[in-house]
Parts: C-alpha cells; sequence; structure tokens
C-alpha cells in the first residue's frame, strides 16, 4: 500500500479491526475496513476501484459515524471468498480530508483498542 518515501515503512502503523462503512462516488456501496490507521485503511469491498479515485467514506465507529475523503492506493483480488461467491477486493485508502475533530476521534478510538488488546494479552 502507502509507504513513507519508497522506505517501506507506513506513516502510521494499522490496527486489524472490522469496521462497517460505505463508500460513495458515482454510485455507493457497502465496505468493511479491515485494517486502520490514521492516515489510511484497507476496505473489503464488493466492487474494483480505480487506482487514484477519490471518494467519499463513512466508517461506523463506536462513538458514531466517521467521513472522511480518500484516495483509491492500491487495490487487489481478495483471496478470501467461497467457492462460487463473486469476487471482493481489498482497496488500499488513504485519508485526504479528515477533520481535526475526526482525527483526534480516531486517535482516541486506536488507542483504546491497543490497550484493551494490551491488557487481554497480559491477561492470558
Amino acid at each position: 500500500m502507502d509507504s513513507a518515501k519508497g522506505t517501506g515503512r507506513r506513516r502510521s502503523p494499522r490496527l486489524a479491526l472490522r469496521v462497517g462503512g460505505s463508500l460513495s462516488g458515482r454510485s455507493p456501496r457497502e465496505v468493511i475496513a479491515v485494517d486502520l490507521s490514521l492516515t489510511g485503511c484497507l476496505v473489503r469491498c464488493p466492487t474494483l476501484l480505480d487506482h487514484g479515485a477519490i471518494l467519499d467514506l463513512q466508517l461506523e465507529l463506536e462513538d458514531g459515524p466517521l467521513s472522511a475523503k480518500v484516495r483509491v492506493t492500491e487495490t487487489s483480488v481478495d483471496g478470501e471468498r467461497a467457492p462460487g461467491a463473486p469476487p471482493q477486493y481489498l482497496t488500499g485508502l488513504q485519508f485526504l480530508g479528515l477533520p481535526a475533530k475526526g482525527a483526534a476521534r480516531l486517535r482516541r478510538l486506536l488507542d483504546e483498542v491497543r490497550r484493551r488488546r494490551s491488557a487481554d494479552a497480559a491477561a492470558h
């Protein structure tokens, strides 16, 4: 997906997380975010999206919807599907326009999920 100036490292670490949402462009489509960071996300989508396309993303976070302008950075066929099922695609999205309030909410959510997972791991 998107790397920081060719170093092979992401600008922001991603957190595996399943969050429902939708993408709007010419036609709306349901998506599931499978990982999330402060700079973007990876979504599972039923349609192939054009590289570079600018879309509106809405994610249904624990504390309410989060809306952002996003750019498609990469799309590939998702290998996880039932035999005979229509193809699904994994699409990398870069946040372009995430309001400051939205970014703060996203940061809090990611920190909270990391804390919960650390506490769960320490308990086991």
